[in-house]
């Protein structure tokens, strides 16, 4: 078969889901990991070689490359969006248009930024296992980009491929993924963005110990009091964007009770 006929049926093969505009989506395995983790840009990120990650319940996972962290998160579900949305592995986009829709300012330094975060998601490596599923794969979070032409002349748009193999991530193993609410995820800080996600996987949130949720989001954080003070501050910023309701409390054992905001529904009536 020529490689024309192969990037056809490629092309015709990548179906994924569809994708609301204020919603972004996310298999339910890599939110509930350190995969992408809370540490900020104060802190050197770490190379990482086949690292086990922590993970939840039924699944296993590794990673190889630079450590990744929640801005990557940000560029990874926008490319996922888009590729949704043109149902094609390939994505073009204008630099600042993307950062103004991540919720980025758009300056020299955060485009450099984004950059970066297409550099670690090219080189890395990640395998995930679900026992559940009895499957497993392993991909890169991203195939290529190119950002310069042949002359090493910055191109106006970058062109982002993701790997087939993304499509199978959400249809087989990511059979079971959430969808996100942009715009309120683009108003959190760091440890309330992952718990953001984290919740959006569960409709009817379990008690869970604060240090699973802290092995759970990579935080780099020594001190378990530490780790709690920052954890009621990032809730708080969940009740105030409306996303967990009030009554949120952590227990004697130290097991942190949430709920998730119920939707309002109107109902019409048609007597």
């Amino acid at each position: 078969m020529s490689k024309a006929a192969l990037d056809a049926q490629t092309k015709i093969n990548f179906v994924l889901p569809h994708v609301p505009i204020d919603k972004r989506i996310i298999p339910n395995d890599m939110l509930r990991s350190s995969l992408f983790n809370i540490s900020n840009h104060n802190r050197q990120r770490e190379n990482l070689k086949d690292k086990k990650l922590c993970t939840f319940k039924s699944t296993e996972m590794f990673y190889t490359g630079e450590e990744l962290r929640q801005d990557d998160e940000d560029v990874w579900l926008q490319l996922i969006y888009l590729a949704s949305k043109n149902q094609t592995e390939e994505i073009h986009f204008k630099p600042y248009t993307f950062l103004s829709q991540l919720g980025w300012p758009k300056r020299t330094q955060y485009k450099d930024s984004l950059i970066r975060a297409l550099d670690r998601m090219s080189a890395s490596t990640l395998k995930i296992y679900n026992r559940d599923f009895k499957q497993g794969i392993v991909f890169s979070l991203i195939r290529k980009y190119e950002w310069f032409d042949s002359d090493r002349t910055k191109l106006k748009n970058l062109v982002v491929w993701l790997e087939p193999e993304i499509v199978r991530l959400f249809a087989v193993l990511g059979r079971m993924y959430s969808k996100i609410n942009w715009e309120q995820r683009k108003k959190l800080k760091l440890l309330a963005k992952w718990l953001h996600a984290f919740y959006s996987t569960h409709a009817d949130p379990k008690p869970i110990h604060i240090s699973k949720l802290m092995e759970l989001s990579g935080s780099k954080t020594k001190e378990f009091k530490h780790f709690k003070a920052m954890l009621i501050n990032a809730l708080i910023e969940l009740v105030k964007i409306g996303f967990l309701e009030q009554d949120i409390f952590i227990d004697k054992k130290f097991y942190v009770h949430v709920n998730r905001k119920k939707l309002a529904y109107k109902w019409v009536s048609y007597e």
